[in-house]
């Protein structure tokens, strides 16, 4: 029986780090620990929707929680090659999270954490009325309706964003190398972004709106296909060498080819 939320918060454990895992070592891990709390991403450049999920965990981990709630992490390079989990739980993509207790998977988070205190009320939501359970005693609901597929505005807007991070990665690069051009570098993405508000603030929507595993594999694919339009704008428009170290002429190639950059 577990108590309700609000009273596991009055009685709220030390918080301590994130422990890092294989995803050998998952199964083993959470069937030995009362409550464990998994998050799934990857440092993969090419995961967009993995930038920024494993600070927001970090934050969470840091907060007051329940006693004996563990966090841990689950990591995997390239992010789209998904670990074989068995029949621990399902996995459609990344960022996600699970709850477990004793080893018996309790529910979800879908998506990148949006603040490290709404994650945490979900956590304790899930731990205080799991859905598992709930399926097993409650009578089935009717089938939810899927989600309305993505139009061809709001994947446009995606795209963006995914774009965007990648540029961001491009050019931080660039900056650091040659740290005399940096202004120049931050100032071309700064315009290709400020003419693309539209698009990124419309995406940043979507982002938080559109949380289902339906929603995450298609901007998985999304994100999949947008890697390969920018590899192609970097060697065939650019004429760059994917294989080397940019030079200073390089980055400058690719600031100025910003601005005719859709």
């Amino acid at each position: 029986m577990f108590m309700p939320w609000a009273v596991t918060l009055m009685l709220s454990g030390t918080p301590g780090a994130v422990q890092e895992l294989k995803p050998r070592e998952l199964a083993a891990y959470v069937a030995s620990h009362e409550l464990v709390v998994v998050q799934l991403t990857s440092p993969d450049p090419g995961c967009g929707y993995c930038k920024g999920a494993d600070r927001v965990f970090d934050m969470s981990a840091s907060l007051p929680h329940q006693p004996g709630l563990s966090y841990v992490r689950v990591q995997w390079t390239p992010w789209r090659q998904i670990p074989d989990f068995g029949k621990l739980m399902p996995v459609y993509g990344v960022p996600m999270q699970y709850v477990f207790s004793k080893g018996k998977l309790l529910g979800d988070i879908s998506g990148r954490p949006a603040g490290a205190q709404a994650f945490l009320g979900k956590v304790n939501a899930i731990i205080a009325d799991p859905p598992a359970e709930r399926v097993a005693v409650e009578p089935a609901p009717a089938q939810e309706a899927p989600s309305a597929p993505l139009s061809a505005d709001e994947q446009g807007a995606l795209r963006q964003m995914i774009r965007r991070d990648m540029l961001r990665q491009v050019t931080g690069k660039c900056a650091n190398r040659y740290p005399d051009h940096a202004r120049a570098y931050q100032e071309a993405l700064r315009a290709w972004s400020g003419v693309h508000q539209a698009g990124l603030s419309q995406a940043a929507t979507l982002m938080l709106a559109r949380t289902s595993r339906a929603d995450a594999a298609a901007m998985g694919k999304l994100a999949a296909e947008e890697q390969d339009t920018m590899r192609a704008w970097h060697t065939d428009k650019l004429g760059l060498s994917p294989l080397k170290a940019p030079t200073r002429d390089d980055c400058d190639k690719v600031a100025a080819g910003l601005k005719e950059l859709p």
